[in-house]
């Protein structure tokens, strides 16, 4: 049997990989916009309809379906962000905020990586019951994720 200590322990040892994992998925969007330039929206994408797979992705992550959202993901954003890290990271983020209510707004901006490289950036924020949170994803001219993260 499991002392109160020893519960207390693993939670905390959770909790702090999971703000870990977080805090890798800030640091790589981090460098995937350092050194970028420019706001407008490439031609290779459409505006409606990065929102819509920034909104499908959102979608999967709040229904559960992990594994779904790691499959809109580059081969690159796969091996970094297992859909263990999303289910953890998605754990704490209903633990904080409840349930999934509705998009409350959305923008999508053009960005060029430090080679010139166009990618699209959508910020989604979406209400649950306890308060806001801003999704933002990027997009690369495949329409594959290929940065990540919640605010």
């Amino acid at each position: 049997m499991k002392t109160k200590w020893e519960t207390k322990k693993k939670e905390n040892l959770k909790r702090l990989i999971r703000k870990c994992i977080s805090m890798a998925l800030v640091m790589g969007a981090a460098f995937l916009l350092t050194g970028c330039g420019g706001t407008k929206l490439s031609a290779d994408f459409d505006e409606e309809k990065v929102k819509t797979a920034a909104q499908e992705a959102i979608g999967y992550l709040v229904a559960g379906e992990y594994e779904e959202c790691v499959g809109l993901m580059s081969e690159e954003m796969q091996a970094a962000v297992p859909a263990e890290a999303l289910a953890s990271n998605m754990e704490t983020l209903a633990g904080q905020k409840g349930v999934f209510q509705e998009y409350k707004s959305s923008s999508v901006v053009g960005q060029k990586d430090k080679d010139g490289t166009d990618y699209a950036v959508a910020v989604i924020v979406a209400a649950f019951e306890k308060g806001n949170v801003a999704f933002t994803l990027s997009y690369d001219t495949d329409m594959q994720i290929i940065g990540f993260w919640m605010k």
